[in-house]
């Protein structure tokens, strides 16, 4: 068996990480979703074109802003992509973005890394701000 391919979620606090990670991983979507203390993994299988894959998720809340930068080398070591998530209904959370790929490049070669803006919540777009 390969190694699992590990993929980061980073972004602002309530984003919707978490969310993200558990619809691709189990399928599953809970409006009610507790807030991530600390770091969260989860493991995932894909197949593309009859071939199998082993992913690892892995989640923060927004824990880098939250005092866990010791953390961060441990956390993006070894990642092969990074989605970078935002609120689209709270435009700060697209501002940080910056902040996010600028903290991601300092812990990581970013030119190997494959990485992914996503704007969720586009259900909830009558309460953008």
């Amino acid at each position: 068996m390969l190694k699992p391919i590990k993929i980061l979620f980073i972004g602002d606090s309530s984003v919707g990480k978490t969310s993200l990670m558990k619809r691709f991983a189990k399928q599953e979507f809970d409006p009610h979703i507790s807030p991530t203390i600390g770091v969260d993994f989860m493991p995932a299988a894909i197949d593309i074109n009859g071939s199998s894959y082993s992913l690892s998720l892995w989640d923060t809340a927004g824990a880098e802003a939250n005092g866990m930068t010791a953390l961060a080398p441990m956390y993006y070591r070894c990642a092969e992509g990074v989605l970078l998530v935002y609120d689209i209904t709270k435009r700060e959370t697209f501002e940080n973005i910056k902040r996010w790929e600028d903290h991601l490049n300092y812990y990581l070669d970013t030119n190997s890394v494959v990485k992914m803006l996503v704007g969720n919540k586009i259900d909830l777009t009558s309460l953008t701000e």
